[in-house]
């Protein structure tokens, strides 16, 4: 099969899953907040969100900082790249009204909403096929593109690039993939390299402020060049710096105006929003909790760290590495901090971004398998594991899983085997629940 074909299953299924999922509505103090920078810079040509926060009724969620700005410490970094799509939104809204349709330029309505949402599941479909390309060099085309469709559709990815897409993860997952393509592309880099891994890291940690971890393996990459090329390794060094500067400038240049300090060690702790801790990280809680822990609310995450640690360390050791080395910096802090669970969501969402690491992983898996049995273990697997997701998502959506909290082992796994027979009791319902702009909407803050 020709690699436009391949291409094409990847845009078709994702434009299937949009049609089934897509709700561009904000909901949840997560996405009011990362959604506020956008719209308070450019329709009120302000970093002052209250009057945003205040018409999605989070008015008084948040005090005023010592500048006397409404402290809102979610990063920049999504509004950024939702700008584009928000700024085309604005062109619609006045072509529109110059046709007669009564949009309102409000940075409110409709095409507002549906074309920044939208930007978030194009942003996913970049990144998968930046992936897809990656693992046409580990694998055959059958068990590349396999293997990045199951570690999309059995993961939260799925869900937050089309049933919640004004939270960071989808575009996270974006960022985290162009990453990993920009260090894959050469294994002895340019400084022009570097300065652009920079400027792509520090716009990472302007999405979430976790992803600065991205940076630490080519900086180590660089020191160890310094003992044999000095000039090359320091030049190498300087310019991942300067491009991570640049690319992190913007999140700067918010927290200067907005709490009045060019670095801010820890923006939720000044909401009180919570705190880290690196002496007693949670790190069996992210993994095997019954409160979205990664192994048991996404199992496939297991069989892709079983593909990094070996077919991939064995056909690409630089690769399994490096994500091996981030997978573990991220649980670390992921763990560290006192919400590490997430709150309210759909599976272990702070760790989305690495399901671009895992979807070599997998591959990977998926090359070794088929060279061994053939294809079927693969479909197999893929099968499982995306049916698995789907039915957990469909449980979250119509409440059959509480949106917070730890889930009884039980409850969470056998209710995965029973969901789908109750559910053809309730087919009918379940459809008419999918028509209207339901079941996602109207969910709890972050969820």
């Amino acid at each position: 099969m020709k690699e436009s074909h391949h291409r094409a299953i990847l845009a078709g299924v994702w434009l299937g899953i949009l049609l089934l999922l897509f709700r561009p509505q904000l909901h949840g103090m997560d996405t009011v907040a990362y959604y506020a920078w956008l719209r308070a810079a450019v329709i009120r040509h302000s970093l002052d969100v209250s009057e945003e926060f205040a018409h999605f009724g989070y008015g008084k969620e948040r005090g005023r900082s010592p500048t006397g700005y409404r402290i809102n410490e979610w990063p920049v970094g999504p509004a950024l790249l939702w700008s584009p799509f928000f700024m085309t939104a604005h062109l619609i809204v006045h072509l529109g009204n110059a046709l007669g349709i009564p949009w309102e330029p409000d940075g409110y309505s409709a095409p507002y909403r549906i074309m920044s949402a939208l930007g978030s599941a194009l942003y996913a479909l970049i990144g998968l096929e930046l992936l897809r390309m990656m693992a046409r060099r580990i694998a055959s085309p059958a068990c590349a593109l396999g293997g990045v469709l199951t570690a999309w559709l059995a993961s939260p990815l799925v869900f937050y690039m089309s049933a919640h897409p004004f939270m960071a993860h989808a575009v996270d997952f974006f960022v985290n993939a162009v990453f990993l393509w920009e260090w894959a592309r050469t294994n002895t880099p340019t400084g022009g390299a570097r300065l652009r891994l920079g400027l792509i890291g520090g716009l990472a940690a302007t999405v979430r402020y976790q992803n600065a971890s991205l940076l630490i393996w080519p900086a180590l990459e660089d020191l160890a060049r310094l003992r044999r090329a000095p000039r090359e390794g320091l030049s190498r060094l300087a310019a991942l710096g300067i491009g991570a500067g640049v690319g992190f400038l913007p999140q700067m240049i918010v927290w200067r105006v907005v709490f009045g300090q060019w670095v801010v060690g820890n923006p939720y702790g000044i909401a009180g929003a919570g705190s880290f801790d690196g002496r007693a990280p949670h790190l069996l809680e992210v993994l095997f909790s019954t409160n979205r822990g990664l192994f048991l609310w996404t199992p496939i995450a297991a069989f892709a760290l079983l593909g990094l640690i070996g077919p991939l360390r064995r056909a690409c050791p630089r690769w399994a590495h490096f994500i091996l080395a981030q997978t573990g910096a991220q649980i670390y802090i992921v763990g560290s901090w006192s919400a590490w669970s997430g709150a309210a969501a759909f599976g272990p969402r702070l760790l989305t971004g690495l399901f671009a690491g895992f979807a070599l992983g997998l591959t990977a898996l998926y090359e070794a398998a088929r060279a061994r049995w053939g294809m079927r273990p693969v479909l197999a697997l893929s099968g499982v594991a995306v049916a698995w997701n789907l039915i957990l998502l469909a449980r979250y959506g119509f409440g059959d899983v509480p949106h917070m909290g730890p889930v009884p082992l039980e409850d969470l796994w056998l209710g995965q085997l029973i969901f789908p027979i109750r559910a053809l009791g309730r087919l009918e319902l379940l459809i008419q629940g999918l028509l209207r702009q339901g079941p996602f909407d109207g969910g709890p803050p972050g969820s």
